[in-house]
């Protein structure tokens, strides 16, 4: 046993135990091409679509939920401070945000074994996930809780030998996925369509620029793209794009 960690939460106390077994042999992925990876895109739209267009929608647990928090908050702040009332008031509110936060994780559980159940690796973009909670955009973020998807992403693809890689997301949803040409479009405009034909969803031709600049598709004739290998203990500082 490596450590042991105990936790106290609404509904009581839990203990975390990391153990290690040295029986059991450590997988080595093999190398990210085409046809062993999926490009994902998340999103407040939907939670992510991947490179063939399958979309994810977001349950909004938070959101869903917000009503009845607010009106438990409202009975906390009615309660005399220091009486038995307002302690279990409080307590009303702690398990009713636990809950949600439950339910938000076997969520991203559970899309995360849906993505790895393929056997590929899973190409998703790097997103500045604290840049974007200080943002209009911050309760909408904390609701779809991309950080916590992402950490089981990673833990979970280690633990079948694949890789979780963290692609430059920059210009994914500008670049042509089949051209590479840049189609400039606002943040209002869902509808990506290139001179050279191409006609998809915003969010579908993002998801497959980053499975191509994963693998070091040829496609992309721009930039070097910085990635994180996650899930294998292997990382790697740039991937040099072909030119």
């Amino acid at each position: 046993m490596k450590t042991a960690t105990i936790i106290k939460k609404a509904d009581g106390y839990y203990i975390t135990l990391s153990l290690q077994d040295s029986s059991i042999p450590v997988l080595t992925p093999d190398a990210p091409e085409m046809g062993n990876t999926i490009g994902i895109d998340m999103g407040l739209k939907s939670f992510l679509v991947d490179d063939l267009g399958r979309q994810e929608e977001i349950p909004q647990y938070y959101r869903k939920s917000e009503k009845r928090l607010k009106r438990l908050q409202r009975s906390v702040s009615r309660k005399k401070k220091g009486s038995n009332r307002r302690k279990k008031a409080i307590k009303r509110v702690s398990k009713a945000h636990l809950k949600v936060s439950n339910q938000r994780k076997d969520f991203h559980y559970k899309i995360a074994k849906k993505l790895l159940q393929h056997g590929k690796h899973i190409a998703y973009e790097k997103l500045n996930i604290k840049g974007i909670t200080r943002t209009k955009l911050a309760k909408s973020t904390h609701d779809a809780g991309w950080g916590q998807f992402l950490q089981i992403l990673s833990i979970k693809a280690e633990k079948a030998g694949l890789l979780a890689i963290a692609v430059n997301p920059c210009g994914t949803s500008q670049d042509c996925s089949s051209c590479g040409q840049k189609v400039k479009k606002d943040l209002s405009t869902r509808w990506h369509s290139c001179s050279c034909g191409c006609e998809l969803d915003r969010d579908h031709n993002a998801a497959i620029n980053l499975k191509h600049r994963a693998v070091g598709h040829s496609v992309l004739n721009s930039l070097g793209n910085v990635l994180e290998l996650s899930g294998s203990h292997q990382e790697a500082s740039a991937l040099s794009v072909l030119r």
